[in-house]
């Protein structure tokens, strides 16, 4: 009986290790069901009505709530999650060790306070299923690893804080995304949109890395160490849909060939790419028309306005959208240069 024990303890070890990806600090209160312990909340003022939400910590359009079409919605994307430290010393600093997810390679980090609005933050880098994916750690106390460096699953990289913009001691907590990169050509792209400053943050930029909802992929890996990332994220309802022109720069479909279903033509004159409402993508289909330029295909019919839908991307009257000037900076990106 005791080999017995000792063998399904093993096999239970082994298991466990092979999670592609854990929570990045000690705080596991998602696993309990216990999420206004999980998330760190947001002070919200709405109508009149102060409340401390800790939904706000949590991804999505989750924040600014606005009266819209006669109904209540969140204006404002948060495009990870926030969780709360669950040690403080005796002033009220946090002292929670913050944890590489998954294996990877560091491939940012920012050790400057004030350089972005994520404080001081790391971006690590990790192949999953031949696509790589990025995990960012952000508001930390300390950093504590350099680009270059190979890290494991649970390792340290730094301490949860409280730099960056909006929050304080009593907010601290670790800004966690998980997510995909739009374009190896961002550099070049930011100097012609984005540019007045260099950009110090270089490939791993906020406006070239997109995210999925981290909280479902935590809790999907521990229910499931062998669940699949890609389809997870394929699996996601489409909000709007673009065309672009094939190019060799469309990074996307490199990096991320799962996006392409089984099928479909190898270098078709154009591709139509399905993004959610916050602009991460979810599919890509051949398209035989060519296009001069990127194309609004398609937004689904929704009771709130399309700028609230799409991240401020789509704009227009109901059935009549277009393009938003942002929603052509983004669009361009997609095949920056051409």
């Amino acid at each position: 009986m005791i080999a017995r024990l000792l063998v399904i303890s093993f096999c239970a070890t082994i298991v466990s290790q092979a999670a592609i990806f854990d929570f990045p600090t000690q705080n596991r209160a998602l696993l309990d069901g216990r999420p206004e312990d999980f998330y760190m909340y947001v002070d919200r003022d709405f109508e009149g009505e102060k409340s401390q939400a800790w939904e706000g910590g949590q991804f999505g359009f989750v924040r600014n709530p606005r009266r819209d079409g006669g109904e209540v919605v969140c204006t404002k994307l948060h495009e990870g999650i926030d969780i709360c430290p669950i040690h403080r010393d005796a002033a009220g600093n946090p002292l929670d060790d913050v944890l590489a997810a998954a294996d990877g390679i560091v491939v940012h980090a920012s050790s400057a306070s004030g350089a972005s609005n994520y404080g001081r933050y790391v971006v690590i880098e990790h192949q999953i299923e031949g696509s790589p994916y990025y995990t960012l750690y952000a508001h930390l106390a300390s950093v504590i690893v350099a680009p270059g460096q190979k890290i494991r699953q649970g390792e340290p990289i730094g301490r949860l804080g409280f730099t960056g913009a909006g929050i304080d001691r009593q907010r601290a907590h670790l800004h966690f995304e998980v997510g995909m990169m739009y374009s190896r050509d961002f550099e070049s792209w930011y100097q012609a949109h984005l540019g007045g400053g260099p950009n110090v943050h270089g490939l791993y930029h906020g406006y070239n890395l997109i995210g999925t909802d981290p909280s479902k992929v935590l809790l999907a890996a521990a229910k499931d160490p062998q669940f699949h990332l890609a389809a997870q994220i394929a699996a996601l309802e489409p909000v709007f849909k673009i065309t672009v022109r094939s190019s060799p720069h469309l990074s996307l479909l490199v990096d991320y060939p799962w996006l392409v279903p089984a099928g479909e033509p190898a270098a078709p004159p154009a591709w139509t790419i399905s993004f959610t409402g916050h602009g991460l993508p979810v599919r890509a289909v051949a398209c035989n028309e060519s296009v001069a330029e990127p194309r609004l295909e398609w937004v689904r019919d929704s009771k709130i306005s399309y700028a609230h839908a799409t991240k401020g991307l789509v704009a227009g009257p109901a059935g009549s959208p277009r393009f938003t000037e942002a929603g052509k900076k983004f669009a361009s990106l997609l095949t920056w240069p051409d």
